[in-house]
């Protein structure tokens, strides 16, 4: 599946107010470094803006908010994650 730049721009609501489906994901990847996980590592959380609870997970290896659960409703295979990290994070778009 090829994505589009509404897919690529869409799949970041996964990465905000995530706790609750890091609740439910057996493993989670982080779309800035790349690297796999157990919610479990998950150490520190950031809230988005003044009003949140601190409830969007910050990678805990890069520090990084862009934390993608495995029971989002979408499947990743590396070429795509790749590409979504390069349209999030190359200051291009």
């Amino acid at each position: 599946m090829l994505l589009t730049q509404a897919s690529l721009e869409s799949i970041q609501r996964y990465c905000i107010h995530n706790r609750a489906l890091l609740d439910q994901s057996s493993t989670a990847r982080c779309v800035h470094c790349g690297a796999s996980f157990a919610p479990a590592e998950i150490g520190d959380w950031a809230a988005v803006d003044a009003q949140d609870a601190r409830d969007t997970a910050q990678c805990p290896r890069c520090g990084d908010q862009a934390v993608l659960p495995s029971a989002a409703p979408i499947m990743l295979d590396s070429r795509q994650l790749e590409a979504l990290q390069r349209f999030w994070f190359s200051g291009k778009r």
